[in-house]
């Protein structure tokens, strides 16, 4: 049978001899915990308490320790004490720099891709370079010019015998995008060429067979 404990609401307690009770078992499980992280992780710790039981202050392990503690932490430059500590205010602002970072890449690509459907748009002359704005004549003159350089690095890497998976991926990705009318054209001239070639190859074999037949005209 699965023992399944409820979940505690913490809130004030009314009754002052029960909160006193709880006061002492909870501090004396804390320091027992503080002890234990100390010894298995080895790390500094201390608790310094302030309660209404006791007029002074309580310090764990000793009041030593709890000030060497405190020294050695005070030693330590601001912004390497702040370093992993937040705040609301910190924790919020880091969150946001980060959705903001992605919010821009996101961006970033889907202008890329903008542009480079407006520039395979005018290589393939559905789309009008001469009505396209200021701006977009900009970006497009941009992404060309980055095109082209990804496009040249990656021909002098093949002729140096590199291979194209040396280059980083952004490149060789948009260094394989060809236009859908670029390959109609290349399979337009390739059947042409097999066209020609087969009949260079049918007349050498009507050729042939005219010079190899035997003449039976005189018979």
């Amino acid at each position: 049978m699965v023992n399944m404990r409820r979940k505690t609401k913490y809130s004030l307690i009314e009754d002052e001899a029960s909160r006193k009770r709880s006061f002492i078992k909870r501090k004396k499980g804390m320091m027992k915990k503080l002890a234990q992280l100390s010894t298995l992780c080895d790390i500094k710790t201390c608790a310094v308490i302030y309660s209404p039981y006791n007029p002074d202050p309580e310090a764990w392990p000793s009041r030593e320790g709890a000030e060497k503690v405190i020294s050695d932490f005070m030693e330590v430059p601001m912004d390497d004490r702040n370093k992993r500590s937040f705040d609301q205010e910190r924790f919020l602002r880091v969150r946001i720099a980060k959705e903001e970072a992605k919010l821009q890449k996101m961006r970033t690509g889907n202008q890329n891709f903008e542009i480079q459907n407006i520039m395979f748009g005018c290589l393939k002359g559905e789309i009008d370079v001469h009505k396209l704005g200021e701006k977009d004549i900009q970006d497009l003159n941009s992404f060309i010019d980055t095109y082209i350089n990804k496009l040249t690095c990656r021909q002098n890497l093949m002729e140096n015998g590199g291979s194209s998976s040396r280059l980083p991926l952004s490149v060789v990705a948009d260094a394989v995008v060809v236009p859908v009318g670029d390959y109609d054209h290349m399979n337009q001239n390739q059947n042409q060429q097999n066209l020609i070639q087969r009949q260079k190859d049918d007349d050498l074999a009507i050729t042939a067979a005219d010079v190899g037949a035997p003449n039976t005209t005189n018979n």
